[in-house]
This record gives C-alpha cells, structure tokens and sequence, in this order.
C-alpha cells in the first residue's frame, strides 16, 4: 500500500501546459503558502536591516581654518591629535538619535556625511549647522569657543546641539523655529547642559492668550514645557519627530500629546512654579539618562 505523507494532498494538483498535457504540481498549497509568509517575513527583515545600515554610520572629517594661530594650535591639540572631535561627534549623534529615534524601527534622516571645522571667523553662535547638499552636514565652530574656562564641555555642549539640529525632521522645513530651538535645547538638556544665558523665571509671567508654551522664543523654557510633557506621555518627543518627517501641523503637539497641549500650558506654569517656591522640583530632565562625556 502507498504511503502518503501528511503534507501531501488527497488529490493530485494538476495544470496544463502548453500543448494541452496535464502536469502534476509538485508543491503542496501549504508550501506555497509557508513559503509566501517566509518571503513577506525576509522582505521585512531586509527592510528593517537596510534602514539600520543606512543610518548608524557616516564619513567624518575634522578641519582646522586657523592651524597657525593660539586657537587653532588649542584645537589641534586637544580634540584633533588624540582622536576626540571625532568620539564626541559620534556620541552626540548616537545620543540625539536615542531621544528623537527612541523605536529602532523608526524611519531616520539620512546624514552620509559631517564635517566639523574651526572656523576662520566669529559668528554670533558658538555653533553654527549648515547643510551643504542633502545629507552633508556642516559643523562651524567659532574660534572664540576656544577662549571658554571649560573647553571641552563647551565644544562637546555646541555638537550636541549640532547632532540634534541634523537628525531632527523639520517639517520640510516648515515646523516652527522655537519649537525646533525647543526640541534641541531639550536634547542638550538632557545629555546634562544646561543654558546659563536664559532666564526661565521670566517665561512664568508671560501671557497665556493663545496658551502654546511651545512658542515661547526662549529655547531654554520650551525646552522646559516639553520635558514637562514627556514626563506625562513618554515618548512624546520620538512621536513628535516622525510626525514632522515629511511636513508641518499644528496638531501634530497635539496628536504626539494625546490631548491639547494648550490645556498643559497653565497646569504647567502652575506646577514649575509650586515646584521652585517650595524647593522640591525635580532635576532636569524627568526621563533621559544624563549623557557621559
């Protein structure tokens, strides 16, 4: 008697050919189907590994415009030499990236390419982020950065803004200026820098017409609104950035919330100021890990 394996069926698949013959089909439905699944399943692995490889790696070079002057001779010496222009720049990117990108499988921004340099002129930023074609990045440091009392921790606080400017989606350009201002003071913030120049005390006062804390001018107290809302809905920054990948709406702070923010802005100002008169605010910030230098 013939045996019959259990993935054989009861009756023979048949189809034509060309000149009329019926021919047999030598794989069971159930193959077909395992194997449909296998490749949809392969398809989506490749596509989560090309995206990971597309992203976690990019060409860096160091240049020095003043190589012959105190600045330049300080620069070379105490970040080009030893390798460390190039360490700080990778940890800032992996750090911004791990705050604007916290699912892995999230589509990012494409940098090939950062060039970080000494400028030969002061600008009015310790820091300047340009973009020479889509996905060079171009990191200007002015000079006058050098003459800071703490060097190094004010180099490696300009290139974390700086990452953070260049892995953070825009809107396509359009998503307001002091939210983005916001957002990246928020990621400086939160690697453990803080923004001596700004006076947040005074944001408490200012007028709540249109109640959108995210407007603010100030970076430093956006910056402040919006870790206030991360700590109410984790995540909230990673779900507003994918939101403003490919354009722009006001609704976006809301549908990353969950809720108005216009209705945080006056809880917020109430708590932050409760918190500092009675001296029992929580450091900042409430959920990202302090980053190591």
């Amino acid at each position: 008697m013939e045996n019959h394996y259990i993935l054989q069926p009861l009756l023979p698949i048949t189809t034509t050919n060309n000149n009329g013959e019926d021919t047999f089909d030598v794989v069971p439905p159930t193959c077909r189907i395992t194997l449909r699944l296998g490749f949809v399943f392969l398809i989506s692995i490749i596509s989560v590994w090309a995206n990971y490889e597309a992203s976690k790696g990019f060409d860096i070079i160091i240049i020095n415009d003043v190589p012959g002057t105190y600045y330049g001779r300080k620069f070379d010496l105490l970040f080009v030499s030893n390798g460390k222009a190039i360490r700080i720049v990778l940890n800032t990117s992996e750090f911004a990236e791990s705050v604007l990108y916290p699912n892995s499988i999230q589509p990012k921004k494409i940098i090939q390419h950062v060039t970080l340099k000494l400028s030969i002129q002061n600008v009015l930023q310790p820091v300047v982020v340009s973009i020479r074609e889509k996905g060079h990045y171009v990191i200007s440091i002015s000079p006058s950065i050098m003459e800071e009392t703490n060097v190094q921790e004010a180099i490696v606080s300009s290139i974390q803004r700086a990452m953070a400017y260049a892995w953070l989606w825009d809107g396509e350009e359009r998503a307001p200026r002091s939210l983005k201002d916001g957002i990246v003071e928020f990621i400086s913030m939160s690697a453990g820098f803080s923004s001596p120049s700004s006076d947040i005390d005074k944001e408490l006062h200012l007028p709540l017409s249109d109640g959108l804390c995210w407007t603010n001018k100030d970076p430093f107290a956006v910056a402040h609104f919006l870790n206030y809302c991360e700590g109410l809905q984790n995540g909230f920054i990673g779900r507003l950035n994918q939101a403003m990948k490919d354009s722009w709406d006001a609704r976006m702070v809301d549908d990353a919330l969950g809720l108005p923010a216009q209705k945080l802005c006056l809880p917020y100002h109430s708590n932050y100021y409760f918190s500092r008169t009675t001296k029992d605010h929580k450091t900042f910030p409430l959920t990202m890990p302090s980053y190591q230098h």
